[in-house]
């Protein structure tokens, strides 16, 4: 059976449909479903955690590999669905909740912990934030095509985040493959991609609203958009007094680590 029949057969025994306030579009391309599992290196984490994991599809091949596997899903009819189709192990556990509710550390540890998911493209952001501000060893994700392009921040590129510039500072950003639109049932309307991003060193969270406060306007120099800051004056002081060359520039002209560096000296000064 493929998992297009799968998933069809599922929905049509328990008198489902994709539901859009939940963001649901299932994932039904069998070799994309391998090559995901494939890139997660699941046996390696002591903790799996899935958001939105439907009906399944990731699900089922994780609950063979992982360690301990939590799957949170805000859908209580998903969640009834998982309940009767996965094995019936004390290392999985259903949470019927909505994930930026839910508290990871209670039964996980930040520094071994991979996070999974089919997000729902509204609230992507949010999510990846959320996920930040927890932290991880591991986040592997589903996201909308032009927001995978867009966190792949390169110096010099006007059209990349704060987030993908704070994601590189983080950890270790790849695209592990475009997935058409054909790929999902329903079938959405834009084409997604698989991200993944390893932790690589440990950054502090609360220097993510430096990182945002500095692309405040891609067109508009440092010195500009941190004047919008009434909270970050202090260290706006300390820096034009210090001449510092980096006033001057976009944010998007500076590096990895140049950004980091910024971002810690006004932490510091503040």
């Amino acid at each position: 059976m493929t998992e297009k029949e799968r998933v069809l057969s599922i929905l049509d025994k328990y008198k489902l449909k994709a539901k859009k306030s939940f963001g649901q579009n299932f994932l039904i391309n069998d070799g994309i479903i391998k090559r995901i599992i494939k890139s997660l290196d699941i046996s390696s984490f002591d903790c799996v955690i899935e958001i939105g994991p439907g009906l399944g599809s990731l699900s089922l091949p994780i609950s063979t590999e992982a360690k301990k596997f939590i799957l949170v899903d805000a859908d209580r009819d998903m969640i009834s669905v998982l309940n009767d189709i996965l094995p019936k192990k004390d290392d999985i556990k259903l949470i019927q909740s909505d994930f930026l509710k839910y508290n990871p550390d209670e039964e996980s540890s930040f520094d071994n912990r991979l996070f999974v998911g089919n997000l729902p493209y509204n609230i992507t952001s949010e999510l990846i934030e959320y996920f930040l501000k927890c932290s991880f060893k591991k986040m592997s994700i589903m996201v909308q095509k032009e927001v995978a392009l867009k966190l792949d921040y390169e110096k010099n590129k006007k059209d990349k985040s704060y987030i993908g510039a704070f994601l590189k500072t983080f950890g270790e950003y790849k695209i592990v493959t475009f997935v058409d639109s054909s790929s999902f049932y329903p079938q959405p309307k834009v084409d997604s991609a698989f991200i993944s991003l390893e932790r690589k060193k440990e950054i502090d969270f609360s220097l993510y609203p430096i990182y945002k406060a500095l692309f405040k306007d891609p067109n508009k120099i440092i010195l500009n958009c941190l004047k919008q800051y009434k909270i970050y004056q202090k260290a706006l002081d300390s820096l034009q007094k210090n001449d510092n060359p980096f006033l001057k520039m976009r944010a998007r002209q500076l590096d990895i680590d140049e950004l980091f560096s910024l971002a810690k000296e006004i932490k510091n000064m503040n």
